[in-house]
């Protein structure tokens, strides 16, 4: 069929029973000739959910270059330590059991000025972006960002209901490092336990209002329920996490109760580490749509767009804008609040991310988007999509999941060439069994209509 055809069978798909009463876009594109192939709504404002990691990870790239690397270090001023925090999100277990061999094998053993975190490389106003739902916070995919961060600032707890369910359960966490403030909350009347934020009894105290992770519900003696909760104070989870590493090479170092957090560490280099280059980090961000790399990599994005070390969350948006803004798409037909669409203020268009994902691919970058982003029925967060049908291995595109929001956009394979699209639905309202199967049939079918018409069937 042709393809003028073939949209008007596009538009019927959208009166599915699944999308009753939502909000619906798309735009599609030939992605040799940039001719539109099919648009709806396509400059709409539309909610992106994790679609908006489009953005943050194409400037990365432009801006940063695909070499980039976070460079975290350990340096002393012959009195006490300091871990000078580079952003690096992937900060982990083994990277700094390195770095207490590497200082152990100098053949020091003791600092009596202690272990400080030098983390003067991001600046924000506060720890979360606008717009973050507080029931999101103390899970691991509302983790706080930090210059210095260890095993993504998350802990798993394991927690298991005493003899006596109305006692305090037992908690075990690995690592086995204790948040500084957690609190249990028995409630009978609670049956499925969860985690949650409360107001700390020291109110500020430099880290925030919501610094304390309390675990709330109903535990069944001797079941054990599993949570990855996110650590809401990450520089001194990761100066205990040395302080330990280094007490296992013994070496001797304390780490104060309340760390000055902006200090100036001068002084002699013990220690270097370097991230994977960003070509990875970008599939470790957009195949599972890691909200914490995103973060991480807008701040970072932040540094190069001027002198304002005050709001580096800021100014990557500033720098993100102006990016946007050199592509062709009109800035203030968005709104972007964060780097990972966890915000309920983001808003994106269509035509944005057609935009946004035809400039990469006519850029120098085609190869590294395309391996990094999830492929249907391949890897990602589309691992499980479209598997054993002719759209296995031929979409590959970034999802969005949120509350009433689904949306997918990235490119498709056909045998007569490659087309972008973007596809997004908003207050999608079908809940109950099947609801997600009727959903994804829904794209499915899309995709479908649009392989089919480009091959002319």
């Amino acid at each position: 069929m042709s393809l003028l055809f073939a949209a008007l069978a596009l538009d019927a798909l959208f009166s599915s029973a699944t999308l009753a009463g939502s909000h619906t876009g798309a735009l599609v594109i030939d992605a040799s000739s940039a001719k539109v192939v099919y648009a709806r709504h396509a400059d709409d404002a539309f909610i992106p959910a994790s679609t908006i990691k489009l953005i943050v990870g194409s400037v990365a790239l432009d801006r940063l270059g695909e070499g980039f690397t976070y460079t975290t270090k350990l340096t002393t001023d012959g009195d006490a330590l300091y871990v000078e925090g580079g952003g690096d999100p992937l900060l982990a277990q083994k990277d700094v059991d390195d770095a207490a061999a590497t200082v152990a094998a100098l053949d020091l053993h003791a600092f009596a000025g202690g272990l400080h975190a030098d983390v003067r490389r991001y600046q924000n106003a506060s720890r979360y972006p606008d717009g973050w739902q507080i029931d999101d916070l103390a899970y691991d995919y509302g983790a706080p960002v930090s210059a210095l961060n260890f095993n993504e600032n998350v802990v798993h707890l394991a927690v298991t209901g005493n003899a006596n369910p109305t006692d305090p359960p037992t908690i075990v966490f690995t690592p086995d490092i204790a948040p500084p403030c957690l609190q249990t909350r028995v409630d009978a009347g609670i049956t499925e336990p969860f985690l949650s934020i409360a107001a700390d009894e020291r109110g500020n105290a430099g880290y925030g209002l919501w610094d304390c992770t309390v675990v709330n519900g109903s535990f069944t003696p001797g079941k054990t329920e599993t949570f990855d909760a996110s650590v809401l104070q990450p520089e001194l989870f990761a100066l205990q996490a040395f302080q330990r590493a280094f007490a296992a090479h013994g070496i001797t170092v304390t780490v104060p109760a309340y760390p000055a957090y902006l200090t100036d560490a001068n002084g002699r280099v013990l220690w270097t580490h370097q991230s994977p280059p960003l070509s990875t980090l970008l599939a470790d961000m957009w195949q599972p749509s890691d909200n914490f790399l995103a973060e991480s990599l807008l701040d970072e994005i932040g540094l190069t767009g001027g002198s304002n070390r005050f709001d580096t969350r800021g100014q990557g948006i500033d720098v993100e804008t102006n990016w946007l803004r050199g592509i062709g798409v009109d800035p203030t037909t968005l709104t972007i609040v964060d780097g990972s669409g966890m915000s309920a203020y983001d808003r994106v268009t269509p035509r944005a991310l057609v935009a946004i994902l035809a400039h990469d691919w006519n850029g120098p970058h085609r190869g590294t988007v395309l391996a990094a982003l999830p492929m249907a029925g391949k890897s990602g967060t589309l691992e499980d999509a479209f598997k054993n049908t002719p759209l296995a291995g031929k979409v590959i595109a970034k999802t969005g999941t949120s509350n009433h929001t689904r949306t997918l956009a990235g490119y498709l394979s056909t045998p007569h060439g490659t087309y972008i699209f973007a596809l997004l639905v908003n207050d999608w309202m079908d809940r109950g069994p099947g609801s997600a199967a009727r959903l994804r049939a829904f794209q499915q079918a899309f995709l479908t209509r649009i392989r089919d018409g480009a091959s002319g069937v």
